[in-house]
């Protein structure tokens, strides 16, 4: 927009308000209404643009030290300066088309998978960091081969999960359908050898919901997810999906044992993987967390560190987990995040510091590049920065921004 239109929208807007102040709260609002020229043009607000414009951030992943993607208001972004500034890479969609996972390779390699109610679903790619994208394939309601015939008339649909891949050529993608009935319920794994020009359906994996995805290599992968009863579990398979077993380890001195997600591993014998253990029951029910280490490729477990004796208020300091390089990082709110690492062999007892610990928030998503650098979805919705291990963080802002008006008459431009 130019500086002669801006100027006079200044004008009437200052006019229409005269004696109005411009609120520095947030959330608190005596700005007039936006003005924009068309859907998608600039858009000018009185003071300060309020809370959550346009729209907030649902998913995220930083890929690499300052370069990563977020999708916010249902359009995807991209940056590669740690959110100094952004470019949207949004696939084409037809009308109804919604996005399905996200998933990049590198900095360069990537694959979106996009649903449409109802309908079939469809894989694209990019190779240039979403400047461009392919549509690899369509993926059917249900593979020729599932051995379910789909009586006329029986609507049923698929929602394809995220494709995953441990190389260019080689990936998993789950998929879940559903029909008019709790019992036209279940899933699917396909599997490429091509890059996801094609998929083949693996017959014996596991239906499982909500699933999670880790491919450590062609033939070796994990699979976690909650069956159709509610219980979660978790797989691997060894030799290229023919073959699949349980990994269920349990811990001492409690009730009944949970493993959380699929592991991580630092080579191909080296990982962690997290297990949490129950003891009692009501009131006096109390959590353990355990992080489990192998070295022979996740075929025997060993416990490493735990942090032990939590409640219901305590717990909400150790929520998302993971692990990066040496820690077991979890990740919470206390007006900004706040990381609780935890460093190998150590045990921690949680009930020590019950009467000074404060009341803590759930993060969303975290997501690390490095020990240092990490991103963070708090609150509603917002999008924050670290990158120097929490000490400090700092709010990002995917997509195009509003010009600004202040209350003197001048303007700041979009970023």
């Amino acid at each position: 927009m130019k500086v002669t239109c801006t100027l006079l929208v200044v004008t009437s807007m200052l006019g229409f308000f005269s004696g109005a102040q411009a609120q520095d709260t947030p959330g608190v609002s005596a700005t007039p209404a936006a003005s924009s020229k068309t859907q998608g043009g600039d858009v000018l607000w009185y003071g300060k643009a309020p809370p959550g414009w346009g729209g907030v951030v649902g998913s995220m992943k930083l890929i690499a030290p300052g370069v990563g993607w977020a999708e916010r208001g249902g359009r995807l972004y991209w940056t590669s300066d740690n959110g100094a500034n952004w470019k949207e890479i949004m696939p084409p969609l037809d009308a109804g088309d919604r996005l399905g996972g996200i998933f990049f390779l590198d900095p360069s390699r990537g694959w979106i998978t996009i649903n449409r109610p109802g309908l079939e679903s469809h894989l694209v790619s990019t190779t240039d960091a979403g400047a461009t994208w392919a549509r690899k394939t369509t993926i059917p309601v249900l593979p020729k081969d599932y051995g379910v015939e789909v009586p006329e008339g029986f609507s049923m649909s698929t929602s394809a999960g995220t494709a995953e891949f441990v190389d260019p050529i080689d990936g998993w993608m789950d998929v879940s359908f559903a029909g008019e009935t709790m019992n036209s319920r279940s899933s699917f794994l396909l599997v490429t050898s091509d890059g996801g020009q094609t998929w083949k359906h693996v017959a014996h994996a596991p239906a499982l919901s909500d699933t999670k995805i880790l491919l450590v290599s062609p033939s070796e992968g994990w699979l976690y997810g909650g069956d159709f009863g509610g219980s979660q579990h978790l797989y691997v398979t060894r030799d290229g999906a023919r073959s699949w077993q349980e990994v269920a380890p349990e811990l001492p001195s409690v009730d009944e044992s949970l493993v959380i997600g699929v592991p991580t591993f630092d080579d191909a014998q080296h990982g962690f993987l997290q297990v949490n253990g129950f003891r009692g029951a009501g009131q006096k029910l109390k959590l353990t967390l355990a992080l489990l280490a192998t070295s022979d490729g996740g075929r025997t477990w060993r416990p490493d560190r735990t942090v032990a004796n939590l409640d219901d208020t305590a717990a909400q300091q150790y929520a998302s987990p993971t692990v990066v390089g040496s820690d077991w990082i979890f990740a919470a709110s206390d007006h900004q995040p706040v990381l609780t690492k935890i460093g190998p062999g150590a045990k921690i007892d949680a009930s020590a510091s019950a009467a000074s610990r404060p009341l803590y928030k759930a993060i969303r998503r975290i997501s690390f590049a490095t020990p240092l650098q990490a991103w963070a979805v708090v609150g509603d919705g917002y999008l924050v920065s670290t990158t120097d291990g929490g000490a400090t963080w700092a709010t990002l802002t995917p997509g195009p921004q509003p010009h600004v008006i202040q209350p003197h008459g001048s303007f700041i431009p979009r970023q």
